[in-house]
């Protein structure tokens, strides 16, 4: 299980204030292809590929476009 972190520092004067929040969802790139020849892409926050590919087909739905396959990779 990969995690990601975000992390954000604060610096006033003397003092510094650091602040890390740690996420177990990934970030994947999403490709969807149409039957149209429509393409569609986009980045996607998920847990799985397989969670990745239903918000992509889910996405594509929300377009109106009749889905010919998914492509989807894990960019971390």
């Amino acid at each position: 299980m990969n995690a990601s972190f975000i992390s954000s520092e604060l610096t006033s004067g003397k003092r510094n204030h650091k602040c890390y929040i740690a996420t177990s969802s990934l970030i994947y790139q999403a490709t969807v292809y149409g039957e149209d020849d429509e393409q569609m892409s986009f980045e996607v926050e998920a847990d799985s590929y397989a969670e990745a590919c239903a918000i992509a087909e889910n996405r594509a739905n929300d377009s109106m476009i009749n889905i010919s396959y998914i492509d989807v990779a894990c960019m971390g």
